[in-house]
């Protein structure tokens, strides 16, 4: 099946789940986001619902739907001053190709409307919409006697996030050419990172490698830490010099066609992982490993991450950080003192893709399960992030409310001797399938050897 009617038949499944009888719905890209004291914008992302349903990514664009004649797109082709400045715009015949729809231009949208007067309407994708119609080039929405039904809209909303879940083949060819250009990049990384280089360094190597392998934009903000700073889940490189002994942690991926990649990988800044750094870094290994082969069809996600939580505090209380029974420590939220994110998340057009949480369930405020971002069954065709982590974070070690809570199941000294140590992550992103999970982002070793050895070049070059 081309992309067209790949697009076309997402629409379809949306359109019957929404079950409308009457009404418009019109889904929003989103304005561009000027830079002040500048006159550009900001790299322009589509939001997720209007990408999905319309298959292109065009700013100040709207799709919009009518139960009884279908879908139409309206695009906002650039004005002669536009043109001067940023080009001739889109080309409408591949817009047509990829979507597999008429593309009208954006004034054009206010007689459709104007057809519809009266009628329900409700605006999701980028509510910018409703704030900022004249920058859609239509006036103020009153104008044509309707009102938002913010009701219905998040209902409808929240139907394209279920459709989404199940990727079908061109968002799956997509998120193979973002995960390779991922590889690349941390391939890179590995073979180059010395001492003395900062985390700026790396990550200018590694965003440049994304791009060449293929990468449109990267997915999100480079986290790239070393020694503390690895302690920090989403840090933003500096020009920290990297020192041997310490460990690096590196969370960056590439974005093509809109669609994400998502991979970490925790190494050392020497040639290889010392003392507490290989213990702990095995344990990240195996506890990421069992998810991914417990990762099936009918398994809730929830259940993976609370098998994952007793795995790390087992593993800590063998080495002597905690003490316990390993389910009592986590009924406890022990673990999360180390470990307090979630196992992973869904991914697509978002790396937090929605539909994350199944409906009619709500998320937990528990200290070890408020962060995780995927509580439903696993399905074919999903893909999930597994990032399990273990971490030295001052923000929860230095909390005396929590030293007093957890006074008689943590050894205390033996935390506080790892101030400074930073954290360790690994992450891969798997499809979901009848049988193993695939892993997309196989190919760029995390096995202790093969990281070593990859560790090895950088300095035998």
């Amino acid at each position: 099946m081309n992309p067209a009617a790949l697009v076309s038949s997402r629409r379809d499944r949306v359109a019957r789940a929404w079950a409308l009888e009457r009404g418009a719905v019109l889904v929003a890209s989103g304005l561009p986001v000027p830079i002040a004291g500048t006159d550009q914008f900001h790299d322009f992302h589509a939001h997720p619902e209007f990408r999905y349903l319309a298959g292109v990514g065009e700013p100040a664009s709207v799709l919009a739907f009518d139960p009884a004649t279908g879908w139409e797109l309206f695009v906002t082709l650039p004005t002669p001053d536009d043109r001067i400045w940023t080009g001739d715009g889109p080309d409408l015949d591949a817009l047509r190709a990829r979507s597999g729809l008429d593309v009208r231009p954006i004034e054009s949208l206010a007689a459709w409307l104007e057809v519809r007067r009266t009628e329900p309407l409700a605006v999701i994708g980028n509510d910018d919409l409703l704030h900022r119609p004249g920058e859609y080039r239509l006036p103020p929405l009153e104008r044509f006697e309707t009102a938002h039904d913010a009701a219905l809209a998040a209902r409808l909303s929240w139907d394209v996030a279920e459709a989404r879940r199940v990727k079908d083949p061109d968002e799956l060819e997509a998120m193979r050419r973002a995960a390779a250009a991922s590889r690349a990049g941390h391939l890179l990384a590995l073979r180059t990172a010395r001492p003395g280089l900062t985390e700026r360094d790396l990550q200018v190597e590694l965003e440049a490698e994304f791009f060449r392998s293929g990468g449109d934009r990267t997915a999100y903000g480079s986290i790239v830490g070393s020694g503390p700073n690895a302690a920090v889940l989403h840090f933003a490189p500096t020009r920290r010099p990297l020192n041997d002994g310490e460990l690096v942690l590196i969370d960056a991926g590439a974005e093509v066609d809109g669609y994400a990649s998502d991979v970490t990988r925790t190494f050392p800044a020497g040639r290889r992982f010392e003392g507490i750094q290989r213990d702990l870094y095995r344990l990240v290994y195996e506890v990421q490993r069992a998810a991914i082969a417990e990762a099936r069809p009918g398994v809730e996600y929830r259940d993976l991450h609370l098998r994952a939580c007793e795995r790390i505090a087992a593993g800590l209380a063998d080495l002597g950080i905690l003490r316990g029974n390993p389910a009592d420590l986590v009924e406890m939220d022990a673990h999360a003192l180390f470990f307090p994110h979630g196992l992973g998340h869904l991914l697509g057009l978002a790396t937090h893709d929605a539909g994350g949480c199944l409906r009619g369930r709500t998320p937990s405020d528990r200290f070890g399960l408020k962060w995780l971002r995927a509580d439903l069954p696993l399905q074919p065709g999903y893909v999930v992030t597994i990032e399990p982590g273990i971490y030295f974070i001052p923000a929860i070690l230095d909390d005396p409310a929590r030293r007093e809570t957890y006074r008689d199941v943590v050894h205390w000294d033996r935390v506080d001797a790892l101030r400074g140590f930073g954290g360790i992550r690994i992450e891969d992103d798997i499809l979901v399938t009848e049988g193993p999970a695939e892993v997309l982002t196989a190919g760029l070793p995390s096995d202790i050897d093969a990281i070593e050895a990859l560790r090895a070049e950088a300095f035998d070059r």
